[in-house]
């Protein structure tokens, strides 16, 4: 029974939800001329709307530019519930978790600018590991760079650049923010080019498949500049 009550407990604080917004957010630069800026996407749940028109309706009043809206599916309640009930088990640990130790690991230390950038309120998800890594070898005096990257890709405790999701939203938040490079992981690239494509986006987009690559991308287009 107290299984059970486990189990159901946190699809009441979900049902309520119909529609969910991704909303603009500005990269971030966590370490002053590092040049890598994370891209993340800021979202909001909204109770009881009829239909995406009401919700776009509601935010054209308000005059709050958006991505995207989409309806939450009862696949997306129960999912959203299974992983919630996984944390509280601690069966599994969450993307945020992951990302952390695999960005220690793959630096070999924990960085005190990095732990206080993974120890803010509201910060989730697991793409900004390749840029945490990134930024994390830049301190240490190991990477130089002089140009500005959108940067976003999870990463394994080994270095290799995983997949992330909202790649569209992603890179329309790069774009918009004016930046001429993105990184992104190489398991979204063929996404990517059909995003690119269909938006227009002017800015150049390089995916990796390690942060080696990544590396050796920074250091050709920083000697390029000069």
């Amino acid at each position: 029974m107290l299984l059970l009550i486990c189990f159901e407990l946190p699809l009441i604080f979900y049902e309520g939800y119909t529609h969910r917004v991704f909303l603009y957010n500005e990269p971030t630069n966590i370490f002053v001329n590092s040049g890598i800026y994370l891209v993340g996407v800021n979202s909001v749940d909204f109770k009881h709307m009829e239909s995406k028109q009401s919700v776009e309706d509601l935010l054209n009043k308000q005059h709050i530019q958006f991505l995207d809206i989409i309806e939450v599916t009862n696949f997306d309640l129960y999912g959203s519930k299974n992983r919630q009930l996984l944390d509280w088990l601690h069966l599994k640990k969450n993307d945020f978790e992951q990302m952390r130790e695999s960005v220690n690991h793959y630096l070999g230390q924990e960085d005190a600018t990095i732990n206080e950038f993974l120890n803010r309120d509201h910060i989730g998800g697991n793409s900004a590991g390749l840029g945490l890594a990134l930024i994390g070898l830049i301190i240490r005096g190991d990477l130089q760079n002089d140009l500005s990257f959108a940067v976003t890709g999870a990463i394994s405790k080994t270095g290799d650049v995983l997949p992330i999701g909202l790649i569209k939203e992603k890179i329309q938040i790069a774009e918009a923010y004016g930046y001429s490079y993105m990184i992104i992981p190489s398991e979204n690239a063929e996404e990517a080019a059909i995003i690119q494509k269909e938006q227009n986006i002017t800015m150049q987009i390089f995916d990796v498949s390690h942060i080696d690559e990544a590396v050796q991308l920074i250091n050709e287009l920083n000697d390029k500049n000069k």
